[in-house]
């Protein structure tokens, strides 16, 4: 896939820059290069690298990028109105003005149910 052009010649741009840099004889590493151009250190690598910089073999640890982690699973039960507290089913019926759930406990729902009324669900 080919970058956008202005980014193409940000990276020409940031590598011209670090050529002089280079030359004039400045402490270089993959951490001071990613500082100094704001890159991470995978990009400083690939840079160095691109302009011929040696780097030592503690550095080859930058050469790889690691797999990109796929998104978190959204939460399937975002809109469920039931929590855990103390190891016991909480059905949060609403909240207070400063923010404090209120509801009612499974194991106590079950109590208040009368046993002859029709579930209207």
């Amino acid at each position: 896939m080919v970058q956008p052009r202005d980014q193409r010649r940000r990276k020409q741009r940031r590598r011209e820059s670090a050529r002089g840099w280079i030359q004039s004889g400045a402490k270089v590493t993959i951490k001071t290069y990613a500082k100094r151009y704001g890159v991470d250190r995978y990009t400083a690598y690939e840079d160095l690298i691109a302009i011929g910089f040696a780097l030592p073999s503690s550095a080859e640890r930058w050469s790889k990028r690691p797999p990109v982690r796929p998104d978190r699973e959204l939460d399937t039960h975002a809109n469920d109105h039931w929590t855990v507290i103390d190891g016991r089913r909480y059905f949060v019926a609403g909240y207070t003005p400063n923010g404090v759930p209120y509801g009612i406990f499974e194991d106590e729902l079950d109590d208040q149910v009368p046993p002859d009324s029709e579930d209207p669900f």
